[in-house]
């Protein structure tokens, strides 16, 4: 039995299994768009039980048995967590939020309960942990498994290759963008719905029972997203890292996410063209650990900013379809198309990379001329400073350590630094597969917004991916784009920049993505 998807082009079977109709639930395993809205896998999990007259039921899984595992990501995830019990029970479906802290794995868990699945639907994520599970889902479920593609304006599949460049992908987003808007996920998957699609209590327990699933205790997750010391003791006993502390001041969840897109929307977007690198007073969206974490959708931002801005379809610049213009194609403000060529075109490229390239987290990845240009500068004279000297953010350039010490405080950089402190890590590190390394290890372990196909795109930008050569040939870099400190220095105000990450600065009462 098969059920075709309404929007096919952002689901995909991942297996061969037939749906069972005699199964007890439609199971929505949602591992990367850990929210209700604009969401791809609520959309399919609600069309198949309207078809299948049965009921759904979602589980928010949170593994802390992956690579990087701290108390910064798990107590911003479980937040999230916190806030989806309440929305999702206002929107009249059943969720559990699950975290790996007990005898059962998710891999255990995903198979006791796909087991008494109709079918099973799993988040399409193209890196790191998400991709995985995907992955094991379509062996470990045992009826029809689909993955959903929530991640941004075009589904990942349009593409059908990866882009090397952002000019390429301007193009290919140019012209699929009449198509991408009218298969958007549902802000709302239960707008119109007037059936219970709850999945009875009673039920449910008794199947809990019946297999041994324990779920992680409201007590304990509630504590969890408190923060601070009382966070610190409920996660305690989990072996996690527990150096990488939770930031106060970055809550996960939706409340605050759209807290920040509203100040954004209405304050700072007007802004944006000119002030985006200002470190004083930054025009940024600060978003990015929210659209990482999915509590709110890069497609929700851009609908509002369609909305406020009164912008139609046919205000676009017919004339450049599909030929790649960076700026007039929308026919908005400077700022609202710079904006949008960010958070579009350089996102979505990252996700396009990343789903179709295995190698997308590895030097392998970059264009032949800077591998063939780094290679030749690999053996150049280089600062003698280790892996633990630049973690630890000591180094004898003041503006780097800045970047360093933002980042392993608060989880984030300036946007603009942290396309310095990455070249400054391929400057300083042994050679540039060591660079590429170390970037990676930092950027997951201590970034909010790490373990992203964003994250590994700004690593390999570094390195020449999506860039072209630049001349003149320099030391280490060869025709690699060359930026130090000095130019930022030059280019940006600093010095209360520096002041405010020096080594015995206080933490800032507001912490914001400057």
């Amino acid at each position: 039995m098969s059920i075709v998807s309404l929007k096919s082009s952002r689901i995909r079977s991942i297996n061969d299994m037939p749906i069972d109709p005699s199964g007890d639930y439609i199971l929505y395993w949602m591992t990367s768009s850990r929210r209700f809205h604009y969401n791809a896998g609520m959309d399919r999990a609600v069309e198949l039980s309207l078809s299948l007259n049965k009921p759904v039921l979602v589980i928010e899984c949170m593994s802390i048995r992956h690579d990087w595992a701290n108390e910064r990501i798990l107590t911003f995830s479980v937040q999230g967590m916190l806030e989806n019990i309440k929305i999702f029970d206002e929107n009249n479906v059943t969720y559990l939020p699950w975290v790996e802290t007990h005898k059962d794995s998710g891999s255990r868990l995903l198979a006791k309960l796909s087991s008494h699945a109709c079918s099973v639907i799993v988040d399409e994520y193209p890196t790191y942990l998400p991709r995985t599970i995907m992955e094991k889902a379509s062996k470990i479920c045992k009826v029809n498994t689909e993955a959903a593609d929530s991640n941004g304006i075009l589904p990942m599949a349009w593409a059908g290759k990866e882009h090397m460049t952002a000019y390429s992908f301007r193009k290919h987003v140019q012209r699929s963008m009449a198509d991408a808007l009218l298969n958007l996920p549902m802000k709302n998957s239960m707008e119109g719905v007037s059936v219970n699609i709850r999945y009875d209590r009673q039920e449910m327990m008794s199947l809990f029972r019946a297999v041994e699933i324990e779920f992680t205790p409201l007590e304990w997750l509630w504590r969890v997203g408190e923060g601070g010391k009382i966070s610190q003791q409920a996660m305690a006993p989990l072996d996690i890292d527990h150096e990488v502390k939770s930031v106060m001041k970055m809550k996960g969840g939706r409340i605050e996410a759209l807290k920040r897109m509203e100040i954004f929307l209405e304050m700072n977007l007007n802004r944006y063209s000119t002030d985006r690198n200002n470190t004083e007073n930054p025009a940024v969206s600060t978003l990015s650990p929210w659209f990482h974490f999915g509590h709110i959708s890069t497609i929700e931002v851009v609908v509002e900013l369609f909305k406020r801005s009164n912008w139609t379809y046919d205000m676009t610049c017919f004339e450049d379809m599909g030929k790649g213009t960076r700026s007039g194609w929308w026919g908005l403000s400077e700022s609202e198309e710079s904006f949008l060529d960010q958070i579009i075109t350089w996102r979505e490229l990252g996700f396009n990379f990343a789903h179709y390239r295995r190698d997308h987290k590895s030097i392998d990845s970059i264009p032949n001329w800077a591998k063939k240009s780094l290679q030749e500068h690999s053996k150049d004279e280089r600062k003698p400073y280790t892996f633990d000297d630049i973690e630890n953010a000591r180094t004898d350039d003041e503006v780097w350590n800045a970047a360093q010490r933002e980042l392993l405080r608060t989880g984030l950089i300036h946007n603009y630094m942290r396309m310095v402190w990455g070249k400054k890590i391929l400057e300083w590190a042994p050679d540039p597969n060591t660079a590429a390394d170390w970037m990676i290890q930092i950027n997951d372990r201590w970034a909010l917004d790490g373990r992203d196909p964003n994250s590994y795109t700004g690593i390999f930008w570094v390195l020449g991916r999506h860039d072209r050569a630049w001349g003149p040939e320099r030391p280490v870099f060869g025709k690699v784009r060359y930026m130090t400190t000095e130019s930022a220095r030059r280019k940006l105000k600093l010095k209360n920049y520096i002041s405010r990450w020096s080594e015995n600065a206080p933490l800032p009462r507001e912490i914001q993505r400057l």
